[in-house]
């Protein structure tokens, strides 16, 4: 493996999920665009595939990439939780998570708790819920 490329985030509101990972966590967006073809039908299962695709990055540079499928197949929407198996969380490292607690509280995001130092004092961290259902977890080292 070279590296992670980036992360992939399902969304069925785009408006909201753009105003929490950009203006909220303060990713940038660097790419957009409305994917279809035989190549996404093939890779992704289903056929007509058509989606917009949203790449943000960081000051370090990581990427996430918001979907938002305009004629996907329905599903029901899965209820993650922190203990759910899968795939149930980003972890971002912040540098003042008590500043980013309270701007997030401000914007109304869910959390599981207020921010909690760590059983080995190297960290404080707490997890709040994303947009799309799954969880963000925030990590001062201290």
């Amino acid at each position: 493996m070279i590296n992670i490329r980036h992360t992939g985030i399902v969304t069925n509101d785009l408006k909201k999920s753009l105003i929490f990972w950009q203006k909220i966590i303060g990713f940038k967006i660097v790419n957009s665009l409305v994917e279809k073809g035989d190549l996404l039908d093939k890779v992704l299962g289903y056929k007509n595939v058509n989606v917009r695709t949203i790449k943000l990055k960081d000051t370090k540079n990581n990427l996430i990439e918001l979907l938002y499928f305009i004629n996907s197949p329905s599903v029901k929407k899965k209820n993650i939780k922190p203990y759910t198996v899968g795939y149930t969380h980003i972890s971002i490292t912040v540098k003042n998570i008590s500043r980013i607690y309270k701007k997030l509280k401000a914007n109304k995001i869910k959390f599981n708790a207020v921010p909690q130092k760590s059983s080995d004092n190297k960290v404080k961290m707490t997890y709040c819920r994303t947009p799309e259902g799954a969880f963000l977890e925030l990590v001062e080292e201290l």
